[in-house]
């Protein structure tokens, strides 16, 4: 996989889909919205895990815990401009375990379900 700032056209949709579960709302709902994104990225499901542990989760897991979080969506220019910042420092702060829980979620596991039936569909 490319690194993310020789590859931002490909990430884009990708962050935006990916940061739908960070939302302060049922993420379920956005759940064919995120699959359809992700299903249409050139990204494995091993890659889109990475994107989401190592990119987006970092930038957007502080809206969990806000009192009054975002709730209709991050804006893409603050994704892609966090991101690629955090991305170019020298020493990145550990996020810790929760990186490795989101990608352990009930969420995540239906939401890579659905982004594989999806591309299954589409080779039929």
């Amino acid at each position: 996989m490319k690194p993310a700032y020789l590859d931002i056209e490909a990430r884009k949709p990708v962050w935006e889909a990916l940061s739908t579960l960070f939302l302060d709302t049922n993420v379920s709902l956005l759940r064919e919205y995120r699959t359809d994104k992700l299903a249409e990225s050139p990204f494995t499901l091993e890659e889109l895990e990475e994107i989401l542990r190592d990119e987006v989760f970092p930038i957007c897991s502080w809206n969990w815990f806000s009192i009054a979080g975002v709730w209709a969506g991050f804006d893409p220019e603050f994704l892609e401009k966090s991101i690629l910042q955090r991305l170019h420092r020298r020493f990145k702060l550990r996020i810790g375990l929760g990186q490795y829980f989101i990608v352990r979620s009930k969420e995540w596991k239906h939401t890579k379900a659905a982004i594989e039936a999806k591309r299954v569909n589409r080779r039929e």
